[in-house]
Parts: structure tokens; sequence; C-alpha cells
């Protein structure tokens, strides 16, 4: 019973998304891209820009805990020639 109101409800959004959505293709019509401020790229441009991104960001994070250790390091090395 539940399950098939469920159903019911869903496919009334559904429709009504298909009937508010402002286009049916991939691009959005020119008057709304401007008015929206809206990307010209795609959704694949997208999430390969976000993939380079969040690459960039591990790799730039995985550079300075390198410095770090390489510091600590090099103050342990000094600090053993101090010592001995």
């Amino acid at each position: 019973m539940v399950f098939n109101l469920r159903v019911f409800l869903w496919t009334i959004v559904a429709e009504l998304e298909y009937h508010l959505y402002p286009w049916k293709d991939e691009q959005p019509p020119e008057d709304l891209s401007q008015k929206y401020n809206l990307s010209d790229k795609t959704l694949e441009q997208n999430l390969q820009y976000d993939w380079i991104q969040s690459h960039d960001q591990k790799i730039s994070r995985l550079q300075e805990e390198m410095i770090w250790v390489q510091k600590e390091i090099h103050k342990l090395n000094v600090k053993m020639e101090t010592h001995d």
C-alpha cells in the first residue's frame, strides 16, 4: 500500500519535472545560460576538471608533507651530530 503510494507520487513528481524543466537536451537555451550565468562546459568536462583539481590538491598536500618530513629529518640529523 505505502509502496504503491510512493510510486504514484514519484510518477507525479517526475511528470512535473519533465514539464517544468526548461530544456530537453544537454545545452541550455542561450538566454537562460546568460541569465543564470551557467557554464558552457558539458558534464563530462566538469567531471574531468573536478578530477584534475582533486588530484592537484592531493599532490600539493603530499608535497607539503614531504617537505615537513625532510625538515624533521634534518632537525634530527643536526641534533644527533651536536650530541655526539
